[in-house]
């Protein structure tokens, strides 16, 4: 039996992970369940086929939740939210359906643990994402965030003190 060489190509960009894929679903379902419109903070997937048609089907994507009208739905998207952002939704009545994907839900569990061991928690990820924002959020005395090599060099650290690290759950293996 004679072998033959074979090609593999890796898509890039690729497809959207599982989580996401449970959060568009849980956007769907809210669109069928309670109508337009649909509150959506930060955009659900970056894709802007996903999201274009979400809207043309009565999902409202918004940066913050002062663009919310009092009492509405909102959706959390699947990179999570900072507790302080959960606390601003319950007081100002918003209806809320979490859709953080369950990888990002761990990770800022750990962080939490971590922070309550005492840990120093370095997060790998990218300033401003909004899954950095919610991880951060969850502990932000304990948190340093490294996007670069050079981040790491500026770290002064007691040897002493116990380190752990967390990584935004949306990069790339070359990212980390």
């Amino acid at each position: 039996m004679a072998h033959s060489e074979k090609t593999l190509l890796l898509a890039a960009p690729r497809g959207y992970c599982a989580g996401v894929d449970r959060a568009v679903v849980t956007v769907e379902r809210a669109l069928q369940a309670y109508g337009e419109p649909v509150y959506v903070r930060k955009q659900i997937v970056h894709n802007k086929h996903v999201v274009e048609n979400l809207e043309e089907r009565g999902a409202v994507f918004v940066d913050d939740l002062d663009q919310v009208p009092d009492g509405s739905l909102v959706i959390f998207s699947a990179h999570g939210v900072s507790p302080q952002v959960q606390q601003e939704a319950k007081r100002r009545g918003l209806r809320t359906i979490d859709a953080t994907c369950p990888l990002v839900t761990k990770v800022h569990h750990e962080a939490r643990r971590f922070a309550q061991d005492g840990t120093r928690i370095l997060l790998i990820g990218h300033a401003g994402h909004e899954e950095v924002e919610g991880t951060t959020g969850e502990a932000p005395d304990h948190i340093t965030l490294v996007q670069t090599p050079e981040d790491v060099d500026a770290l002064s650290m007691d040897p002493d003190e116990p380190i752990a690290w967390l990584s935004q759950t949306t990069l790339s293996v070359d990212e980390t």
